[in-house]
């Protein structure tokens, strides 16, 4: 997987230090604007939060489900043509454009050096998938994005120290960090002066990474919750 994860990490980064040019004031086709000249914060199409960066994402899937993947073959193309790399999961929650059982995301090979290993067995992931084409391809909403982690799992804990009573916990969290990249925070002005522009360079780095460590995770049945809600409000609205 490490080359399409480079690619990912090229993606987050620019996202990144785009945010942070946006919040400096930064711009490449406009002159410095007179000193602490207001500006609008309002950005086109740009979530304001991890949880409408996923909404987005759901919204050009055609298939949602959680599971682990079973199995990640190579299937050799016919006549010379790419052939494809096929992901089985065991679908665990079924949200949209599935029923359950035994789910097989099929993407051209050619996404994938024969080096690169898409997925690994026993692996779980949330899974946002494009409606699958004619010849049945499909791939992750926004690259990697889409195929998004989950950590952790159930565990038995004594319920008390004198009753010997014990409770499932449920430990699982979906790793948001890769959605959280395309959240942009601006700021309300810029500032013409150097000194200005650094502090708020500073200010956009300390920002990002209070950012990115609080979107690391959140509890799966948070995330689940919300994509079924999500889902019944699309289904009253059509």
């Amino acid at each position: 997987m490490a080359s399409r994860w480079r690619v990912k990490t090229g993606y987050a980064v620019a996202a990144i230090l785009s945010g942070m040019m946006v919040e400096c004031g930064v711009a490449q086709t406009s002159s410095e604007p007179a000193r602490d000249t207001p500006v609008s914060t309002a950005q086109s199409a740009v979530p304001q939060s991890a949880s409408a960066a996923l909404r987005e994402m759901t919204q050009l899937a055609g298939v949602i489900f959680t599971g682990q993947v079973v199995d990640v073959r190579r299937v050799a193309g016919v006549g010379g043509e790419t052939g494809v790399v096929e992901i089985s999961f065991a679908v665990e929650e079924a949200i949209r454009g599935v029923s359950g059982g035994i789910y097989t995301v099929r993407e051209w090979a050619g996404l994938w050096p024969a080096d690169d290993t898409p997925f690994l067995v026993g692996q779980r992931y949330l899974m946002l998938l494009h409606t699958p084409s004619a010849a049945g391809l499909s791939s992750p909403v926004g690259g990697m994005d889409g195929a998004i982690p989950i950590r952790g799992g159930r565990a038995a804990v004594a319920e008390t120290a004198t009753a010997g009573n014990s409770a499932t916990v449920d430990g699982r969290v979906v790793d948001l960090r890769w959605v959280g990249t395309q959240v942009v925070q601006p700021v309300a002005y810029r500032s013409g002066t150097e000194a200005g522009v650094r502090a708020q360079l500073d200010s956009s780095v300390a920002k990002s990474a209070a950012t990115r460590s609080a979107l690391q995770a959140a509890a799966y049945s948070t995330v689940i919750g919300m994509l079924r809600g999500w889902e019944k409000a699309n289904h009253a609205a059509q």
